[in-house]
């Protein structure tokens, strides 16, 4: 029961901390999801912005809480209206059934998500400590949102919550946009039908806690953001509310980070580029947000993303310019199925260009990509085709919303292209995929005015939730005899906890390696790699912070 209680407890943390910075008292569905979501955000930013100054202990964790309660009560003297206790509900029995007997994403959590976590636990921010691990620098804001809710309560158990709950606050949004139709309390349109799409693609591909790693909340974020986008006539749409959408898909994947010609677009059609709208745009808290996140990144990389090459100052003594390049080659040349090669003998910067890679590529991702993508498509093609014949009732033109969806079908065109051309592993880019395929399906529904017949979207509702519950019971059925909570120590099958070793840079820096069992971090002592480190790396202490620097 202590997941159930402790799952509880951080959503309405979320819930409280969204609260306080909204100020309208409006319980509407749309509403409380965005008051959780906003929470959430509010809380990653505080821990990144923490981390520059201070380790995210659990007392430095346990006031941040505190100090969150105590801010909701003074403002709302704790009044909580019914419908936000029954989003808080549904989000807590979402978050447990995820999390229960549930495992953390292979192997990516061992490798540098969990490890990542316990740096921060364990001490301010590191210049250079991705010199150390590469692949820190490839960490999202989800790290820094686990990492605070390990407190005096949730201790180190805290740390696999926020993963759940911001997913499950996502099951809840398209669930309920969906219910809104049956209980016949909005009319058929096209938001509707973008989600009961997505909803069939969830319950169909995002329903499995260890699967999520960093890739399923930017995801889900991008379908939230063009679900908003299609509800909301562009006089009517919120631009900071975009723009942190946006900011939020980027610092969980920098790989989605053509999302910002959403935002641009919107603001160049709603603001003109007025000169005081771009300076408030620079002091509005997604501008401060994404500073904070670009900076971070500068100082434990000397990139603002790593590993863009364009993006790094070179004269940082910390940037790693062969770790740099190396990291970009490998990332990319392994997205495009270097091990899947013909040609063992091909350098990776030959395989890279000219679309060497296409047959290796074509062997196995798009294989992949294919076994996903060909059944939704059918689906949504018999769907499609269903409700034009037996639902349609008259046809009326909008070029209000022509102009909303077609921005939308640009933005991911423009993503599902640089998605094949730079790193075409599907994990990277299938929000783009999905959304454009979704909306070329709905180009045949706009603007159409359907009947009041809400079975199918009552079947697929309840299907969803059927398919959902079937696979946590399948879940639960398989892993009854082990750990309740997902084990944050080892991969191991036998539950065989990894043996580490110290070692010191300078005689001064402590790091540890893995000495046994699956040679993976995991949540340990910090900092923790499974790579033998640069003989060249130095520390250097400045002005109080860890340095590591590349001679």
């Amino acid at each position: 029961m202590d997941i159930l209680f402790f799952s509880l407890l951080t959503n309405l943390l979320y819930y409280c901390s969204g609260r306080i910075f909204i100020s309208e008292n409006n319980s509407n569905f749309y509403n409380q999801f965005y008051t959780y979501f906003l929470g959430f955000i509010v809380i990653s930013f505080s821990a990144l912005f923490l981390n520059f100054f201070t380790k995210l202990s659990p007392l430095i964790n346990s006031l941040i809480y505190l100090g969150i309660l105590v801010l909701f009560i003074i403002k709302s003297k704790f009044k909580i209206k019914k419908n936000d206790f029954l989003f808080l509900f549904l989000s807590t029995l979402a978050t447990f059934s995820l999390i229960i007997f549930s495992n953390v994403n292979r192997p990516d959590a061992g490798l540098y998500h969990l490890p990542y976590v316990s740096i921060l636990n364990e001490s301010k921010i590191i210049f250079g400590i991705n010199n150390i691990h590469f692949r820190f620098g490839h960490t999202s804001i989800l790290q820094y949102t686990s990492a605070i809710n390990n407190n005096y309560l949730f201790k180190e158990n805290g740390i696999s919550i926020p993963l759940g709950s911001i997913v499950s606050f996502f099951y809840i949004y398209f669930l309920q946009d969906i219910f809104k139709v049956i209980r016949k309390k909005d009319t058929i349109n096209v938001s509707n039908i973008f989600s009961l799409f997505i909803l069939i693609y969830i319950s169909y591909k995002i329903t499995r806690y260890s699967s999520f790693g960093n890739d399923a909340v930017p995801h889900l974020t991008l379908f939230y953001l063009i679900s908003y986008i299609l509800k909301n006539n562009f006089e009517s749409i919120n631009f900071n509310k975009v723009f942190l959408i946006s900011v939020f898909i980027f610092i969980n994947k920098t790989t989605l980070g053509l999302v910002f010609i959403i935002p641009g677009v919107i603001f160049f059609l709603k603001k003109k580029l007025l000169s005081k709208d771009l300076i408030k745009l620079f002091y509005s808290f997604p501008s401060i947000f994404l500073f904070f996140w670009l900076i971070k990144n500068l100082v434990i990389s000397g990139c603002l993303i790593f590993p863009a090459k364009i993006s790094c100052v070179e004269s940082f003594s910390w940037t790693n310019k062969e770790l740099i390049i190396n990291a970009y080659k490998e990332s990319q040349a392994w997205s495009k199925g270097w091990p899947d090669r013909k040609n063992k003998n091909i350098t990776m910067s030959r395989f890279n260009k000219n679309f060497n890679w296409i047959h290796a590529w074509s062997n196995k991702h798009l294989k992949y990509i294919l076994k996903i993508i060909v059944p939704y498509f059918i689906i949504l093609a018999i769907i499609t085709f269903y409700m034009r014949k037996f639902l349609y009732v008259s046809h009326k033109k909008s070029k209000e919303l022509d102009k909303r969806i077609y921005l939308s079908i640009i933005a991911s065109s423009i993503g599902v292209l640089s998605f094949f051309l730079i790193f075409p592993i599907y994990r990277y880019g299938y929000s783009f995929i999905i959304t454009l395929i979704t909306l070329i399906f709905i180009l045949f529904l706009k603007n159409i005015t359907f009947s009041k017949k809400v079975g199918l979207f009552s079947f697929i509702f309840f299907m969803s939730i059927l398919l959902f519950s079937l696979k946590q019971i399948q879940k639960v059925y398989n892993n009854y005899e082990n750990n309740r909570w997902p084990n944050i120590y080892t991969l191991n099958e036998e539950g065989v906890i990894n043996k580490y070793k110290s070692l010191k840079i300078n005689n001064k820096f402590k790091y540890f390696q893995p000495d046994s069992g699956d040679g993976l971090c995991m949540y340990s002592k910090a900092p923790c790699t499974n790579y033998a480190i640069n003989k060249e790396i130095k520390f250097e202490n400045f002005y109080g912070y860890s340095l590591l620097k590349i001679n």
